[in-house]
């Protein structure tokens, strides 16, 4: 059984995200480690930096105390939800103090997580997240999940997996797949090209025969989009999410130019504020 990571941002507000991540969990077959990070302030370290042994033994100590108190709250809350779905979900539930993007990579190297899941902001797109959410994102390797501020959870049946594509794709659909182990969602692979044929040039290839036969399964899609060199790819993406009616955009973090191509971008356009839903990037 895979076991999610569920990172809190916002303890105060945290029973709706738990809940959408409870409900996540059951689809998807697994256990829920949820942890609560309270990380030092650059202020705090340069008080600490700069003033007596005494002043960094009370940063520590309300630290601790901020800690305690968010772990108390974190275990209330965590109960509190496994009684409403009559599920044992979440099998820890803790506060501590560190770097979130550090101590989750380390958990993912020591096997303890499989994948990660964490809370967009009310005021971020997914293409503008914070930088706490960026770190872990790039650096954590292993699958993300980004549930977007409020969403109430419902089971993925139409994924958009979003590529230039390379080989690596072959591999990620195939975990994508095995991801849902109780139902098979609709999956279109969605390329970016420049050329205007592609979509007669992959009909008369076969490919998505090939991809079908690959990945052991009917429900995967290719369809192009075709960019100019005028078009802001964020904006194209988003478009067709809306339009096709998506509850699931899938990134391959490996395809880094790609990847930096999408968050590179302008994010200054409407458009990018009105796609809520949410983003699984890979990591391979």
């Amino acid at each position: 059984m895979k076991t999610l990571l569920a990172i809190v941002n916002d303890l105060d507000n945290a029973k709706d995200y738990l809940r959408y991540v409870a409900g996540m969990a059951v689809n998807l077959g697994a256990n829920v480690k949820v942890k609560k990070f309270h990380t030092p302030s650059n202020r705090s370290v340069n008080i600490a930096d700069t003033h007596t042994g005494q002043t960094l033994i009370m940063i520590k100590k309300a630290l601790e105390e901020r800690v305690k108190e968010s772990d108390k709250k974190l275990k209330e809350i965590t109960n509190q939800i496994s009684d409403e779905v009559k599920n044992k979900i979440f099998i820890e539930s803790t506060a501590e103090a560190g770097f979130a993007d550090v101590i989750a990579d380390e958990m993912v190297q020591k096997k303890l997580v499989d994948m990660i899941v964490i809370e967009g902001e009310k005021k971020h797109s997914f293409w503008t997240q914070s930088p706490d959410n960026m770190d872990i994102i790039k650096k954590v390797n292993c699958p993300v999940w980004i549930i977007p501020k409020e969403a109430t959870y419902k089971p993925f049946t139409e994924i958009v997996y979003a590529t230039d594509y390379k080989k690596e794709d072959i591999i990620s659909l195939k975990k994508l797949l095995a991801t849902f182990p109780f139902y098979s969602p609709n999956i279109t692979a969605l390329h970016i090209t420049d050329s205007v044929d592609f979509d007669a040039r992959i009909k008369k290839a076969g490919f998505v025969e090939m991809l079908q036969k690959e990945t052991d399964s009917k429900s995967i899609w290719v369809r192009a989009l075709y960019q100019n060199k005028h078009d802001d790819l964020t904006e194209l993406i988003n478009d067709y999410a809306l339009k096709s009616k998506a509850d699931l955009l899938v990134l391959l973090k490996e395809n880094e130019s790609f990847f930096e191509r999408i968050f590179n971008t302008s994010h200054t356009t409407e458009i990018l504020k009105k796609v809520n839903i949410p983003v699984l990037v890979y990591h391979e």
